[in-house]
């Protein structure tokens, strides 16, 4: 059970885009944006990635799903890009100098906001700088390896 190159490589691309998809400048763009533009950037990233990461043999299109180790692993890499492409969490309206406190928990509930709320309760004193590393990028990039582990057909979770 291990590895291979292609899942570590998917978990590296996954932590650069939860990297780049959290600064300021991406929040301060997409926030200048109104509902329909901001859905058409973002379903514009969503196929892009699809079509890069499988070009470049990380994602592939054809996979079969032979148990429950790889469906928890394929929901881990999914869990983990949409925290990358999702901007609902409270670190956009830090970032962007809104106020937090004046926003519907219902935002909050997406995949980013749930793993920015938990490590907020895990490290009360860590600042948002440091929640949006463990957020974006260190979550994304864990979780991606933990389904590439899963997904490779030598793990079963069967007893």
């Amino acid at each position: 059970m291990r590895l291979s190159t292609r899942e570590i490589w998917l978990a590296l691309a996954f932590a650069l885009m939860g990297f780049a998809f959290s600064t300021r400048e991406w929040l301060f763009f997409l926030d200048g944006l109104n509902p329909l533009q901001g859905l058409i950037v973002y379903y514009v990233i969503i196929f892009t990635c699809i079509f890069v990461l499988s070009r470049l043999d990380l994602v592939v299109l054809g996979f079969r799903i032979r148990g429950l180790a790889q469906t928890v692993g394929l929901t881990l890499i999914t869990f983990a890009f949409f925290v990358c492409v999702d901007w609902e969490s409270p670190y956009v309206q830090f970032a962007t100098g809104r106020p937090v406190a004046d926003v519907s928990n219902i935002l909050f509930q997406a995949e980013d906001g749930a793993v920015w709320y938990a490590w907020s309760q895990i490290l009360p004193m860590a600042g948002p700088d440091i929640l949006r590393v463990l957020t974006y990028v260190f979550t994304p990039m864990l979780l991606a390896l933990i389904g590439g582990f899963l997904v490779s057909e030598k793990v079963s979770l069967a007893p």
